[in-house]
């Protein structure tokens, strides 16, 4: 038998081998790439989404008001983003949560200069006001709970089963109403929880001159 042929074929295997030892290479290399120009640099793997509020008021007939809050909820990102869906009742921190406080407004006023001048009395941004600075956080300006941490997600089908999501490009709305007083101020807070914080938005409102 002929061994001759035998040599080409051994050199077709190397070089086989070696092309596809080489596209090996070039496939991490370019994997690797991708992973960091998806991960790093674009984070993809990063949830990110807007949540924005739309507030009305109603004059009702009988000197309250209706309040209506359109809470938007936007996925920007590339990725679903899931809620927190907490694990029992006494967890709070979950879902879209709504809270409703009501505020006085400022009430320092530069009186004694005011009347000398024969104009309308104003407010003194530098003096140290009646009531204080309204701060969520810290509880400052002594605001009057309405409507505390309510889980705007609880009745929702999806979300009661664990299935809820936001998924990329697309925007949700969630609305609430309820029943104020007139003549009143507001703040208005929304919170989207999710497993590594959350995202929320803060809006005020009056009804001394709700239509």
């Amino acid at each position: 038998m002929d061994g001759t042929p035998r040599p080409a074929l051994e050199t077709a295997h190397l070089w086989v081998d070696l092309v596809s030892k080489v596209l090996g290479g070039l496939a991490l290399v370019v994997a690797a790439w991708w992973t960091y120009a998806n991960f790093t640099v674009e984070r993809t793997h990063d949830p990110t989404m807007l949540v924005r509020m739309t507030p009305t008021v109603s004059r009702l007939a009988d000197e309250r008001v209706l309040l209506n809050v359109d809470v938007f909820m936007e996925n920007i990102g590339k990725v679903a983003i899931r809620p927190r869906f907490g694990g029992d009742a006494a967890d709070r921190d979950v879902g879209l949560e709504i809270s409703i406080v009501e505020i006085e407004p400022l009430r320092r006023e530069h009186a004694p200069q005011a009347a000398a001048s024969g104009t309308a009395a104003v407010s003194v941004p530098d003096a140290d006001p009646d009531v204080p600075w309204f701060d969520w956080t810290s509880g400052d300006g002594a605001p009057k709970p309405i409507l505390l941490k309510r889980n705007l997600l609880a009745a929702n089908e999806d979300y009661r089963y664990g299935r809820y999501q936001l998924n990329p490009g697309v925007r949700y709305r969630e609305p609430f109403a309820c029943v104020v007083e007139h003549n009143k101020l507001y703040a208005i807070r929304a919170r989207f929880w999710t497993d590594e914080g959350s995202v929320a938005d803060l809006v005020y409102v009056d009804t001394f001159h709700a239509p």
